[in-house]
């Protein structure tokens, strides 16, 4: 595992997402990286994102190649947008199949996967 790549799965331990931020470009890097992929520059500098999207697009995963995941079918896999600008591949917990929709407000959390935490998002409850 490289250093950068490091930095990222320390905050998700931590229970945060943070990303690379190129201020040459003044863009959001996603998957961790030594260069930006906008720009040539290195450098790339790490943010604390809020942790809120939205669900751009799901599908319901009733058979998984990835043995780590195959006690969890069937599971929601999406790709959220991140109001920072990025989309991310991500699962959606603590969300019923039937009610998971596109544009759906979603909100940070972690699963302990083979010892480690990963990033995934639950539906956005406002607090009154």
């Amino acid at each position: 595992m490289t250093d950068y790549q490091q930095t990222y799965w320390e905050h998700i331990e931590e229970g945060s997402l943070w990303l690379q931020y190129c201020s040459h470009c003044q863009r959001y890097v996603f998957y961790p990286r030594r260069h930006c992929p906008y720009c040539p520059r290195e450098n790339l500098e790490w943010r604390q994102t809020s942790g809120q999207g939205r669900v751009h697009s799901y599908t319901l995963v009733r058979v998984s190649a990835l043995p780590e995941f195959k006690d969890l079918v069937p599971y929601i896999y999406a790709l959220v947008d991140l109001v920072e600008g990025i989309r991310i591949p991500t699962n959606i917990i603590e969300c019923a199949v039937d009610q998971v929709r596109v544009d759906m407000p979603v909100t940070l959390a972690t699963i302990k996967r083979e010892g480690r935490a990963l990033p995934v998002f639950k539906p956005f409850q406002k607090q009154n």
